[in-house]
C-alpha cells in the first residue's frame, strides 16, 4: 500500500510568535552567511556528569539536613563566561583562524551577550552573530548541539556511571575516538542548508536524526 515507518522527530513548543521570530532570524543570519565566507566558530558547552542526569533519581539530593549539605550535592556549578573568552576563544582563533573571515557563534545565554563580553569581542575585532539574528530555540540550527547530545549518549550507553572525574574523562576521550569525523564534517557543512530550510519552512522542517554507525 505504500506506507511506510518513520520514526518521529524531535522538535521544541512553539508558539506562533516564536516561529515568526525564529524565521526572521534565521533568514537574516543566512543571508549574512551567503554575503560572507565566513569561518564559523561556535560556543556551546556540555556538562558531563558521573552519572545520567536524565535518570529520574540523579536530579535531586536525599539529605536529613539540607542545611548541613555540602554545596556540591546542592547545587551545579555553573562559571563565568567571560574569563573564558580571554583563556580560550581568543588563543583559539589566533591559532586557527584568520580573526579577519571570524564570525563568532555564540548561544542565546545571557551572559554570553552580556557587555564585557561584547566589549572583548569588539575589542579584539572579532565579529559575531548579533542577538537579534541568533535564532532562539532552536537547537536544529546549530550542529553542535546535535552532537553533544551525541557524545553524552555514547558516553552514558545503557546506563554507563563513572566513579570518579578521571574515569568520566577517559570515557569521554575514548568515544570522541569513536565518531566518524566524516559525519561531524557533513553536520558542520550544512549549516547553510539548515537555516535556509529553517527561514523557508520552519524550524519543524529542519529537525533531523543522526544515526551513528560504530
Amino acid at each position: 500500500m505504500g506506507i511506510r515507518y518513520y520514526k518521529k522527530k524531535r522538535a521544541l513548543k512553539y508558539t506562533e510568535k516564536q516561529l515568526q521570530e525564529i524565521l526572521i532570524r534565521a533568514r537574516h543570519f543566512y543571508r549574512e552567511l551567503l554575503k560572507h565566507d565566513y569561518e564559523l566558530v561556535m560556543d556551546d558547552e556540555k556538562y558531563f556528569l558521573l552519572h545520567n542526569e536524565f535518570v529520574p533519581a540523579n536530579r535531586d539530593f536525599y539529605s536529613s539536613d539540607r542545611q548541613t549539605t555540602v554545596p556540591d550535592a546542592k547545587f551545579k556549578r555553573i562559571k563565568k563566561f567571560e574569563p573564558r573568552l580571554f583563556t580560550r576563544l581568543m588563543p583559539f582563533i589566533e591559532s586557527y583562524h584568520n580573526k579577519e573571515n571570524v564570525l563568532f557563534w555564540p548561544d542565546l545565554a545571557s551572559s554570553h551577550y552580556g557587555h564585557d563580553v561584547i566589549w572583548c569581542l569588539n575589542d579584539n575585532k572579532v565579529k559575531f552573530v548579533p542577538i537579534e539574528y541568533n535564532p532562539q530555540n532552536c537547537p536544529q540550527s546549530c550542529p553542535i548541539e546535535t552532537l553533544w547530545s551525541i557524545i553524552d549518549d555514547m558516553v552514558h550507553d545503557n546506563g554507563w556511571e563513572a566513579k570518579s572525574i578521571d574515569q568520566l574523562k577517559r570515557r569521554i576521550i575514548a568515544k570522541l575516538k569513536e565518531i566518524d569525523l566524516k559525519l561531524v564534517q557533513t553536520m558542520l557543512s550544512g549549516i547553510r542548508t539548515q537555516l535556509r530550510k529553517i527561514a523557508d519552512k520552519g524550524p519543524y522542517e529542519a529537525c533531523y536524526f543522526l544515526l551513528l554507525q560504530l
